[in-house]
């Protein structure tokens, strides 16, 4: 009995696909996804067929891209298909612009077949007879590779195991550090000196430097010490945008705090100079200036400093954007080297007897990452 695995990206007629042909092929297991190993109730097993889906209604991205390489890249055969080219009459375009697609990404899709298409069409019953006969054919070949239903190697299981330690490894690295940096650069903002924007502003910026730095280091100490013969190609990383301080418009605080200042200092300008009138002859002349030179004196410096905690403020907002920014951009990262890992593990066991080696000191490297990061 073969696996049939229908992969595609979501709202493309994975579903439907699937249970149709689970009526079509009943001597064989149809699985949605590639959950071939959940279906046949052992680990070991790959899909013989995997069955690419890709709507009729626009070509493929290059994330589903990525998920239908990873579905198909351990598998012996491959076919894929447009769906619902009942709806729309221009299928046959999508359809190369997605052959195109993927045989760029690799060159042993240039030979996959292609299929049109209607698992649930609005009228009539399903046409997916020349799909059907494509896989009866396909697995009755018997010159069909054999590697799909071997057991995948103890080192195999290893390597893999070890990517996704790294995964947790590195993804918990990020939210640990960007916790730390946002309480201390929180603490700075807090007590951020007059003018002292610009200066923190740069601090903030050279803090995510050097957190992208080590990330860097670390993402090449725990996925590179798994050695593949195919190296994994590092997808093209962006450095991360950081948000600019959001500007503020202080003109009317500024007006309010005048007047509220200008009242209290008025306040207390009265006060103390009717206290100094009593103090004895010729005081009735320096009473009122040194009222007025304190009153203005405390307005002064009642505007300042509700102008500093508007600062602390405005840099405590920013500081809590750029760490959004920094841990979202970090955590795609990881998830990019993760699937760059993953992508090349899986094309090494299609193309090399599915026996990947780990390195000498591989598992030192694990555990001293491990350690150092959790």
């Amino acid at each position: 009995m073969s696996t049939v695995a229908v992969v595609g990206p979501p709202s493309a007629g994975v579903s439907s696909l699937a249970a149709v042909l689970a009526e079509r092929l009943p001597d064989h297991v149809v699985v949605e996804g590639a959950g071939a190993s959940e279906a046949t109730g052992t680990c070991a097993r790959a899909p013989d067929v995997v069955v690419v889906v890709a709507s009729a209604v626009a070509p493929l991205a290059e994330s589903d891209v990525d998920v239908i390489e990873r579905a198909a890249a351990g598998a012996d055969l491959v076919i894929a298909v447009v769906s619902k080219v009942d709806a729309h009459r221009r299928w046959r375009d999508v359809m190369a612009a997605d052959r195109a697609l993927l045989a760029h990404r690799d060159e042993r899709y240039r030979a996959v077949p292609w299929v049109g298409v209607a698992a649930a069409p609005d009228l009539g019953a399903p046409d997916v007879d020349e799909l059907v006969k494509s896989l009866v054919a396909c697995l009755a070949a018997p010159d069909r590779l054999p590697s799909a239903r071997r057991p995948r190697s103890p080192d195999a299981l290893l390597v893999r195991a070890a990517i996704q330690r790294a995964r947790l490894t590195l993804t918990y690295l990020v939210r640990r550090r960007c916790a730390e940096i946002g309480a201390e650069l929180r603490a700075e903002a807090a007590d951020l000196p007059r003018g002292g924007m610009a200066r923190f502003s740069q601090e903030v910026r050279d803090a995510v430097a050097d957190f992208c730095a080590e990330l860097d280091s670390a993402m090449d100490e725990a996925i590179d010490g798994v050695a593949l013969t195919t190296p994994p190609a590092r997808s093209a990383g962006r450095s991360p945008q950081l948000p600019e301080p959001r500007p503020s418009s202080r003109r009317l605080e500024t007006r309010l705090m005048l007047v509220l200042g200008g009242g209290f200092g008025l306040g207390v300008a009265l006060t103390l100079s009717r206290v100094v009138t009593q103090l004895g002859p010729g005081s009735d002349l320096i009473g009122p200036l040194v009222g007025a030179a304190v009153g203005l004196l405390l307005t002064v410096w009642v505007v300042g400093i509700r102008g500093v905690l508007h600062d602390r403020a405005l840099m405590d907002r920013w500081v809590g954007e750029v760490l959004l920014t920094v841990r979202s951009g970090a955590e795609e990262t990881v998830a990019r080297r993760v699937l760059d890992a993953e992508i090349a593990l899986t094309r090494q066991l299609a193309t090399h007897d599915g026996r990947p080696k780990l390195t000498g000191n591989h598992g030192k490297r694990r555990n001293s990452a491990s350690e150092s990061f959790l």
